[in-house]
Order: structure tokens, then C-alpha cells, then sequence
């Protein structure tokens, strides 16, 4: 018969690498804890096993920076691994506002430093009034400050996309050429109640 321990066994293994410290880090729970209900010696509660399993396999929404400020004559390659303090590499989203804090700008990546490299150089293509002279030919020329986060990942769905079709919804900010693609809700799984006998 599987125990509760058991299924904080195999969380603990499959998500956090086999790790105590990582599994403690992760959810807040004590090790001293989590050692006791991995050997047996006390069964965890079916809401810790819960929570347990919700902090595995639920992405969490985390700043890795919010409005950081950009200077477009400075090296860019330098201030974006200081702004990104690490997370170059990692998959986010990402913005670009104005010298107003103006969304201008949002997108998904897979890799932070080299999406926002590309894409902050990158034209500008909205039209302008006749009377402006001066018009910015490329982002990096009208960018003042850089937010990014990172929104988790999830094996078999694409939790970030998701994320950032709903901001460019809500948002539609003007450098964004489309507002992404939202799914249509499933239908809720069948109760007892609504299944009908044949």
C-alpha cells in the first residue's frame, strides 16, 4: 500500500532532484520536517502532500527586474547582464517602456539576454505625426527602462506564451505588431451528475 510518504518520495525525487534542501528552499517547509515524513517516523497531512505537489508542478511568477534603466549610449550587452543579474540565459517575459514608464514593448523567451538583444534593436515601425523630424528609426532609441520575469515553465504546455498573450490583450502596447493567441477554456471535466446512463 502507497503511504503519504511515499508520495513525498516520489515528488522528491522526480522534482526536486532528490534534494531536502532544494524541496525545503522551494516550499518554505522545514528539513528537520520533511526528513520525518520521508523516513515514516510521521505521515505528512493530504494538504501538505498537496501543497507539496503545487509548489513541484506550478509556475511561479517571479521579478527578476522591474523597471531598470536603460541607457541607449551605454554598451547594451553590459547593462542587460546587469539588469538580468544572472537570468540571462533563462526563458521569461520581458518589457520595454518609455521615458514615461509607457508600456512599449512585450515578449516571451526562451533565452532573456538574446531575445531582448534582438528585439530592442529592432525598428520601429508605428507611423508618426507629419510634424515630428526626428523619428526614432530603431527601439533602442526610445527604450528607458527594462522589466523582466521569470513565469515558471511547465513540461506540456506553454505557460509563458500564455502569459504573454494575455498581457498583450490587456495591454496592446504599440510597438507589438500582433496581441497573441489565447486557447478557449476546456470544457470542466464530467461530474457523476452530469453523465448520462445509457
Amino acid at each position: 500500500m502507497t503511504t503519504r510518504s511515499d508520495i513525498l518520495r516520489y515528488i522528491l525525487e522526480n522534482y526536486y532532484d532528490g534534494s531536502v534542501e532544494k524541496a525545503s528552499e522551494v516550499s518554505g517547509c522545514q528539513k528537520a520536517q520533511l526528513k520525518l515524513w520521508l523516513s515514516g517516523e510521521r505521515l505528512p497531512q493530504k494538504q501538505t502532500i498537496d501543497y507539496l505537489i503545487h509548489c513541484a508542478v506550478v509556475p511561479e511568477f517571479r521579478v527578476i527586474v522591474e523597471y531598470g534603466e536603460f541607457d541607449k549610449n551605454l554598451a547594451l550587452q553590459t547593462q542587460l547582464k546587469k539588469l538580468l543579474g544572472g537570468h540571462d540565459a533563462k526563458p521569461g517575459i520581458y518589457a520595454f517602456y518609455d521615458a514615461m514608464g509607457r508600456l512599449l514593448y512585450l515578449g516571451k523567451a526562451t533565452n532573456l539576454r538574446l531575445e531582448i538583444t534582438q528585439r530592442i534593436r529592432a525598428s520601429v515601425h508605428v507611423e508618426f505625426p507629419k510634424g515630428v523630424k526626428t523619428k526614432p528609426s530603431s527601439r533602442i532609441e526610445v527604450v528607458r527602462y527594462i522589466s523582466a520575469y521569470d513565469v515558471g515553465d511547465l513540461a506540456w504546455d506553454d505557460y509563458p506564451k500564455h502569459v504573454e498573450s494575455l498581457i498583450l490583450r490587456i495591454s496592446k502596447p504599440p510597438l507589438n505588431k500582433n496581441i497573441g493567441f489565447l486557447e478557449r477554456a476546456r470544457p470542466p471535466l464530467a461530474t457523476k451528475a452530469s453523465v448520462r446512463l445509457a
